[in-house]
């Protein structure tokens, strides 16, 4: 699948203006969606302050490249289309995806005959002469870093409606797809093989005034080169922040301090001495992460909400790898490795690029970058599982079971029934879902579903006769009305989620979602305990169950 190297996009609300000295954090959570909190403190402020937001929550939009390239808008916000050559030599081919930035499009150089990846940005990000002059020089120096590690940024320029962005072309797939599409974590081999290769990348950034500042298991792509070896690719160089930039540029009204907060270092978010510039130093931190998360299977941190994300990097230990994994096999110098990387203390990481790789290389199976096909799918079915895959496949079919089909395709990822496998997995998985479904009552659902699926189909016979089996009676609504009530007065958010939960087909759903999201904010805000939070939790929710509340406690600390 061709993916394109994209980043975050800085978002305002129409009609809000901030003050000078405001910094935004452009965020990305589930799904691909992105938004962003503006902070109004300054970095050095504490973990209680940095949560001084006009927008409690934030301002979330849907960017869609992450997860999915392909869109049914042609032309996109930009208005470019297939046949338009920009700047005299690239022709769009189609519109891959599309975010707050702007447009990412598949393009041809009309000369060499090569694919590209073209991102226009809107021409409103350039109005600011400031920001124009930093991104300006931020993309020369970009344009100008050449590694096998590093997808190339081609060339930028100023166009009609916009600026361009043009970027290396790369069919793979993000180290998140790859341990999707093959079961889970990642072979310890072929996760330090993954991790000392954007190392080196990162080495030649670092050394030359650069930052990455997204390190992300979405933005480091694994293909195969001409050879048929296992090459490691960081994307979104385009977003790379020099070095020697002032910290008063990096937070002025239209800054923006820009990252993923799951993967965000402490420094980013605000842990760093007044005077004090970000270094590589962050990034070994973000990819400190991407290790943690490929060899567990989970990230470090597990949040629902930027602020959850925000509160745990900045503040809290991330799990032991066996209290995680209990049956793992784990080595201690291993974990050594990654809890170095995700030190709080950026002078207690690791120094550098190199001193992280060398540190990685005992767990090396061969040379990084010389990985073949074949010796990763040895590494993946592990020293021990050979076996006759015709004989594995006959008793999965015998079996019959989403995790016997799980199990195979572990196994045997590439084979003639490979294709089969994944087929009727995909199906068990749907008919296990119209049964959840039936079991909730979810009317909605099992129609979706129905309609989804022609008649004569597994999975739309299944859904249809579920539907014809769910009936909302008067006793279950009496029911949910009386656990609403009852949520309504426990008022958590964990009262919430068990409504939500149990009734996942109610017509309160949305308004349970709602109450949910105050109760989590309101719990946020009494863990701090500040007038600031207080402040901002009656001015995002100045009508919500726990507005008196708040209230009295910020009377309280106005009166100290």
């Amino acid at each position: 699948m061709a993916r394109l190297h994209r980043r975050g996009a800085r978002v305002e609300a129409p009609g809000v203006s901030h003050p000078r000295g405001s910094k935004s954090i452009v965020t990305r959570g589930r799904g691909g969606h992105e938004g962003f909190l503006r902070i109004s403190a300054p970095p050095r402020e504490t973990v209680s302050r940095l949560f001084r937001l006009p927008s409690f929550h934030g301002i979330l939009i849907a960017e869609g490249q992450r997860e999915t390239m392909a869109s049914d808008d042609s032309l996109g916000i930009s208005g470019l289309g297939p046949g338009k050559v920009l700047d005299g030599k690239y022709e769009i081919l189609t519109r891959l995806g599309g975010g707050g930035m702007g447009d990412v499009f598949k393009a041809q150089h009309v000369h060499l005959n090569v694919f590209r990846c073209i991102k226009v940005m809107k021409e409103a990000m350039l109005a600011d002469e400031g920001y124009r002059a930093r991104f300006l020089r931020e993309a020369r120096l970009a344009t100008q870093i050449h590694h096998p590690n590093i997808a190339v940024v081609h060339d930028f320029f100023i166009g009609e409606g916009g600026s361009y962005m043009v970027t290396e072309f790369i069919d793979g797939m993000t180290v998140r797809q790859w341990g999707r599409t093959n079961g889970g974590p990642y072979p310890l081999a072929l996760a330090a093989d993954v991790a000392v290769q954007v190392l080196s990348g990162l080495d030649h950034i670092h050394r030359r005034g650069l930052l990455h500042r997204d390190i992300s298991a979405d933005n480091i792509m694994l293909s195969y080169d001409e050879d048929g070896s296992l090459t490691v690719k960081i994307i979104d160089l385009g977003i790379a922040k020099d070095v020697n930039t002032p910290s008063s540029e990096m937070f002025t009204q239209v800054g923006t301090l820009i990252g993923n907060p799951k993967y965000m270092s402490p420094e980013q978010l605000g842990s760093i001495e007044d005077g004090e510039q970000l270094d590589g130093r962050a990034d070994l931190y973000a990819l400190g992460v991407v290790l943690y998360e490929i060899l567990l299977g989970v990230p470090p941190f597990a949040s629902e909400t930027p602020h959850g994300y925000i509160m745990k990097h900045l503040t809290q230990r991330p799990p032991r790898f066996l209290d995680v994994q209990p049956d793992g096999d784990w080595s201690v110098a291993l974990e050594a490795v990654v809890f170095r990387a995700l030190e709080k203390d950026r002078r207690r990481r690791y120094a550098d690029a190199r001193e992280m790789s060398a540190a990685l290389q005992p767990f090396l199976s061969a040379p990084a970058g010389t990985l073949t096909r074949e010796a990763v799918a040895r590494l993946r079915r592990g020293p021990l599982k050979t076996f006759n895959s015709a004989v594995e496949w006959r008793k999965t079919k015998a079996i019959d079971t989403i995790s016997a089909y799980r199990d195979f395709l572990a196994k045997v990822p590439e084979g003639s029934d490979t294709t089969e496998a994944k087929g009727r997995l995909f199906e068990l998985e749907l008919i296990a879902g119209v049964r959840a479904r039936e079991a909730d009552g979810d009317r909605n659902a099992l129609q979706r579903l129905a309609e989804a699926h022609p008649p004569g189909s597994v999975v739309g016979d299944a859904a249809r006769e579920a539907l014809g089996r769910v009936i909302r009676s008067p006793e279950r609504q009496i029911e949910e009305e009386r656990e609403f009530q009852q949520a309504w007065e426990t008022g958590t958010a964990a009262a919430w989620l068990q409504f939500i939960d149990g009734h996942p087909g109610s017509p309160r759903t949305e308004e349970a979602r709602r109450c949910r999201q105050e109760a989590i904010d309101f719990e946020l805000a009494s863990s701090l305990d500040t007038a600031a939070m207080w402040r901002a939790f009656l001015k995002t929710w100045p009508e919500g169950r726990h507005r008196l509340d708040a209230d009295i406690r910020l009377r309280a600390k106005t009166k100290k």
